[in-house]
C-alpha cells in the first residue's frame, strides 16, 4: 500500500468518526428539522390552494352581484356586495366597498355614498391609485352642494403635475369654479388640461368646449362668490 493510499483511508476513517459524532449528537434534530420543512412545503402548497380557491370563489360571488346589479334587483345586490365587503379577499373587499358607494349614490343617497368614498380614501391598506379614485367620485357627488374651498381642499392632493388623476381632478376644479363664476379660476384649470401634452383626448375636448363658453362670457347657473 502506498503512502497516499494510507493516508486517504485513514482521513476517510476520521471523516466517517466526525460524522458518526455529529450524527450521534445531531441525527434527531436534522431528521425533525427535515420534517419540518417538509410540512412547512406542504402547508404552503395548502395555504396557496386555498387562498386560490377563495380569489375563485370571491370573484364568482363579485360577478353574481354585479348580474344582479344589472338586472335590477339592487337589494340582492347589495346584500352581495356588502358579503363581500365584510369577508372576501382583500382585494374583492375594497371592489365590494366601491359598488356599496356607487349603488347608494344610484339610489340618491348622496351622503351615505360620500361618506362610503370618504372612508375608502381614507383607509390606509387601500391602494394608492384607488384611494384617488374614491377621493375623486366623493368630489363629484359634492359638486353641486360643495363650495370651491371644499372642492379645493379635496383635490389638492390630486391636481398636481406627478398625480395619475391629475385630469380629473382639473377638470372637477375647473367646473366648480365656473358654476360659482369665478372665471379665471376656471379659465387657469382648464388652460392646464389643454397645456398638458398627456390630457386624454375626451377630456381636452371638454376642456375646448368649457373655455369656449368662458370667452364667450356664458355664465354658470350656480351662486355667486363674493
Amino acid at each position: 500500500m502506498s503512502d497516499h493510499s494510507f493516508f486517504r483511508e485513514v482521513d476517510e476513517a476520521v471523516r466517517q468518526d466526525r460524522y458518526k459524532a455529529l450524527w450521534d449528537k445531531y441525527g434527531v434534530y436534522i431528521l425533525v428539522l427535515a420534517g419540518l420543512i417538509v410540512v412547512g412545503v406542504a402547508a404552503h402548497r395548502g395555504w396557496a390552494y386555498w387562498q386560490e380557491h377563495r380569489a375563485q370563489q370571491a370573484g364568482a360571488e363579485f360577478t353574481q352581484a354585479l348580474a344582479l346589479e344589472a338586472g335590477a334587483d339592487q337589494a340582492k345586490a347589495q346584500e352581495a356586495f356588502a358579503a363581500l365587503a365584510e369577508n372576501g379577499p382583500a382585494g374583492y373587499r375594497v371592489l365590494a366597498r366601491f359598488q356599496l358607494a356607487a349603488l347608494e349614490a344610484k339610489a340618491g343617497e348622496t351622503e351615505k355614498a360620500v361618506a362610503a368614498y370618504d372612508a375608502l380614501a381614507a383607509d390606509a391598506s387601500v391602494d394608492k391609485i384607488l384611494k384617488g379614485l374614491a377621493t375623486l367620485q366623493a368630489a363629484a357627488l359634492r359638486l353641486d352642494s360643495a363650495d370651491y374651498a371644499e372642492m379645493e381642499r379635496r383635490l389638492k392632493g390630486l391636481a398636481g403635475d406627478d398625480s395619475a388623476w391629475r385630469f380629473s381632478a382639473r377638470e372637477l376644479l375647473g367646473l366648480s369654479a365656473y358654476r360659482h363664476n369665478d372665471m379665471r379660476g376656471a379659465e387657469q384649470q382648464f388652460s392646464a388640461l389643454l397645456s398638458d401634452q398627456a390630457t386624454p383626448p375626451n377630456l381636452r375636448e371638454r376642456a375646448n368646449v368649457m373655455l369656449a363658453l368662458i370667452v364667450g362670457g356664458q355664465p354658470a347657473q350656480g351662486p355667486t362668490t363674493n
